[in-house]
């Protein structure tokens, strides 16, 4: 055997060594998150202004509002907040409010957009001044929470003294490409903000809040600026969350697939768009991270397939030496520790375990998202929510 294969050989072992081992950093991973379990304890855990910032969201949010209206354990008032939609979003939510016995539900409707504001930035800073309560509660429209979602949160909350909670949710897929993206595109952000560090008060720079779910303190919000201070970033959840740590405040985020769903996007395009979206704010940020993110992904996910293809398609047209017999075998190896790796976090984030085979899709997509949103960088073009911001608006 030729020297130059030994030495692919032996390279190539050492990865499939380390990729087994990353089960090892797994466990890890695990033992150092939280992941919440409904609080069933009857007693109030008190009172909290609960905001859904709206556009467009006519499909899913009546199922977002009634799944909060059914909130236990937890005194709650439920800003629905229309921001500038066409369709028939604040139809829904006045006749919700309208329907509620309880008077808990309040339609909010933002009527413009002023010039260096995100939408839903200026929506929950217009909104947020009609709260009463300590506690501000930010959740997405495209989510669907358990009754014992919010007084869960809120009490561990208090019990580890956090200033801002964020929670991150069970992900559904109702369909094939959104099954088989979005497991994999936020274990990809995850690696980016390992919780680990994002927990940690000494690790600045890798402040993370999930925007489908952030709790707040009032305090804490007023003491940081609210919204006004992230105005004009797309990715404005981080951008709180930097804020809350450069204050010296306290942050949290934890694994809450028993307390809440969300289904972010309903095609593959709306899936390229929004988390081409997300990658191309955080490389504000994360820009040396990505580049190894997308380093890792070439070496532990494209390098696993371009083994077994090729030395299964070498053997069959006759080249089955031994080196080719050794790449495929060790191919196979690979893929059978990155599909093991998976299943334990898609069973984490409760993803459809049936589109994990296909997970061979999602590193194509993937590459592909991480390269519109290095091409964003420069374009600085960006759709979202049915806003264009152009060139002059700033990035990120």
């Amino acid at each position: 055997m030729p020297p130059w294969q030994t030495t692919l050989i032996v390279v190539y072992s050492v990865i499939v060594v380390v990729a087994f081992l990353r089960h090892f950093i797994l466990t890890r991973s695990f033992r150092a998150t939280t992941f919440l379990t409904p609080d069933d304890r009857p007693e109030s855990a008190g009172f909290v202004s609960i905001f859904v910032p709206a556009k467009d969201e006519e499909s899913g949010i009546e199922r977002c509002l009634r799944s909060l209206l059914a909130q236990e354990g937890v005194e709650f008032e439920l800003f629905g907040v229309d921001d500038r939609s066409t369709d028939r979003t604040p139809d829904i939510i006045e006749r919700l409010a309208t329907e509620d016995p309880h008077s808990r539900l309040t339609l909010i409707r933002i009527k413009e957009l002023p010039p260096g504001w995100t939408g839903k930035c200026n929506a929950l800073m217009q909104a947020q001044a009609s709260a009463k309560g300590d506690w501000l509660l930010f959740v997405d429209a495209d989510t669907v929470h358990h009754p014992r979602c919010v007084a869960t949160a809120l009490r561990y909350a208090q019990s580890t003294n956090a200033d801002l909670l964020s929670l991150l949710p069970a992900l559904a897929a109702g369909s094939f490409w959104e099954g088989v993206l979005q497991p994999f595109a936020a274990s990809c952000l995850i690696v980016l903000y390992p919780l680990a560090r994002v927990n940690d008060p000494a690790q600045k720079d890798y402040a993370f809040a999930n925007g489908q779910f952030i709790l707040m303190r009032r305090s804490a919000y007023d003491r940081i600026g609210g919204h006004a201070s992230v105005r004009d970033k797309f990715l404005e959840d981080v951008n709180l969350a930097r804020k809350v740590r450069d204050a010296g405040l306290n942050l949290n985020v934890a694994v809450a697939s028993d307390l809440y769903a969300t289904r972010m996007y309903h095609s593959l395009a709306q899936s390229i768009r929004g988390w081409a979206r997300i990658f191309y704010a955080g490389l504000e940020h994360r820009r040396g991270q990505l580049a190894l993110l997308t380093a890792f992904i070439l070496i532990f996910s494209v390098t696993a397939y371009v083994a077994v293809l090729g030395g299964c398609l070498l053997w069959l047209l006759g080249y089955g030496c031994l080196f080719v017999k050794t790449i495929f075998w060790l191919g196979v190896a690979h893929c059978v520790a990155q599909l093991t790796v998976f299943y334990r976090m898609y069973r984490s984030m409760k993803a459809p375990l049936r589109y994990l085979p296909f997970r061979f899709l999602a590193v194509g997509l993937m590459l592909w998202i991480i390269a519109k949103a290095v091409v964003t960088r420069f374009t600085h073009r960006v759709e979202w929510r049915g806003t264009s911001y152009g060139k002059d608006f700033r990035r990120s």
